[in-house]
């Protein structure tokens, strides 16, 4: 027999190497991590991880038969010496060879049963005795996810609340790239197809915050794409229904908020809301993103992206799709440089705020500090006087009614951008002044329409003489 040869390595140093390694795999597999698939909260996730250990010691089991009869085969009739005669040659064997081709079926069969059963029962929507169900619209966008709540007209981004112990039904759907929707503790991945929608279910049932993302590669900031399930109890899932139509109350003149409110309008409000809490502002918001989508694709160099939702963005915990804590500091690296923390963000990419040298904001420190300051702001008031819109003031008339779409500085947005508006207005239609102008663009909006804009500007004439005589005056004020 030939002697087997020593090893062109040494083996304890490799072992030495080899087990942290397998250490650290295995960790992964803790139920206690935050993406296990082992730990699970909800009934779809204990389903499917009951499906993989079947069919996990099922294949466990035919390792070892298989293995342990090779094994055996190899040590029992091994050629001891060269006089040895080849054993009895069972080729050709037609019991033998049926009998290996229907166990393997048999096998097949046994596991194809229950991960069918699975998945219909997945597919087929939730059962009819689930109870009330929560409908949830889920979109993708690199690198984000945005979650509509369409029977409770509420929009939001990258931090979904859900009520404990009952079933959400999800429609998936994609503006740009495929993408994956994953929740390991709580249900199982589908994927996010443009043009294609897609349905999945769940059920938490425990309370708590549950990690989320996507399963599909989409792109440089693939990896860096989250979100968290937030799962509250029924009493906490409707006080936070009732708070995201709750406004934010209004900064205070003079203020870090009041003058963060201003650098937003200026160079952040043509692609992100911050004040969705209104009746119909949850189809304007929808409305919105699909025109700034059209934008993005449509023009050559676009200043206007879809961008994440920020009403009410000071309740939220995480920043960048979940990427970091959310807190003043960690809010103002990001303002100032998105890619120092999430690589490859459209905002970066796109935004007249960055176009510079180093691609960093043209703000000053005080400036980026005062805009975190506003957006930590945000959150719903208990104080109804402080929520309620001062008739006379312009810029809080705009913040609430116009900013969504215009911003206060010369980006356009779905609509034009506003800055040196009084300017213009005076020489757009012969014999108007801008007052005059001005007041009949709010009153009746498609009476004259910016070339390039689609008239979709809602009609103002609502507001009241007082609001729109104070936009007029505030609208000439931007330079």
């Amino acid at each position: 027999m030939h002697r087997v040869s020593k090893l062109s390595f040494p083996l304890r140093p490799a072992i030495f190497l080899l087990v942290p390694v397998a250490i650290a795999l295995l960790a992964a597999c803790t139920p206690e991590n935050n993406q296990s698939t082992f730990g699970t909260a909800g009934p779809i996730a204990k389903s499917q991880a009951d499906l993989f250990n079947f069919i996990f010691w099922i294949a466990a089991i035919v390792f070892v038969l298989v293995e342990g009869a090779i094994i055996y085969i190899a040590i029992r009739y091994r050629q001891r010496s060269p006089n040895d005669k080849l054993p009895h040659q069972t080729h050709g064997n037609d019991k033998l060879e049926i009998t290996w081709t229907i166990i393997p079926v048999i096998i097949l069969v046994i596991i194809a049963v229950p991960t069918l059963t699975g998945i219909w029962a997945q597919q087929n929507g939730v059962p009819d005795d689930k109870g009330e169900v929560l409908s949830v619209v889920a979109t993708g966008h690199q690198w984000w996810f945005e979650f509509q709540y369409p029977d409770h007209e509420v929009v939001t981004a990258n931090e979904l609340h859900i009520p404990v112990n009952r079933p959400v039904a999800f429609k998936l759907e994609s503006q740009d790239v495929i993408h994956s929707f994953w929740v390991p503790k709580i249900a199982g991945k589908v994927d996010m197809i443009p043009l294609n929608d897609n349905y999945i279910w769940m059920i938490g049932d425990e309370v708590g915050t549950f990690y989320g993302q996507c399963a599909e590669f989409c792109g440089i900031a693939h990896a860096h794409m989250r979100f968290r399930v937030i799962v509250d109890t029924e009493e906490d899932f409707q006080a936070w229904l009732a708070g995201m139509h709750t406004p934010a109350a209004n900064p205070v003149a003079g203020t870090a908020e009041a003058r963060g409110q201003t650098g937003f309008l200026t160079n952040c409000s043509m692609c992100h809301t911050t004040n969705s809490t209104t009746p119909g502002s949850y189809a304007r918001e929808t409305d919105t993103q699909i025109a700034r989508w059209n934008t993005w694709i449509e023009e050559e160099k676009p200043t206007q992206v879809s961008a994440p939702n920020l009403t009410h963005f000071g309740t939220r915990t995480t920043l960048a799709a979940g990427l970091q804590d959310l807190n003043q500091q960690s809010l103002e690296e990001w303002i100032d440089d998105p890619s120092s923390i999430k690589i490859g963000t459209r905002m970066q990419a796109h935004a007249s705020v960055y176009d510079t040298d180093d691609g960093t904001a043209k703000l000053s420190p005080t400036e980026v500090s005062d805009i975190a300051t506003y957006l930590l702001s945000l959150k719903p008031s208990a104080d109804a006087a402080a929520n309620a819109v001062d008739d006379g003031d312009g810029e809080a008339v705009f913040a609430a009614k116009c900013s969504g779409c215009h911003s206060t500085g010369p980006d356009a947005g779905t609509g034009p951008g506003l800055a040196g508006v009084g300017d213009r207005a005076g020489s757009r239609v012969d014999g108007l002044s801008a007052d005059e102008y001005i007041e009949q663009s709010l009153r009746d909006p498609g009476a004259y329409v910016v070339d390039g804009f689609s008239p979709i500007m809602p009609n103002w004439s609502s507001l009241g003489d007082e609001s729109i005589d104070a936009l007029v005056i505030y609208l000439k004020t931007l330079n």
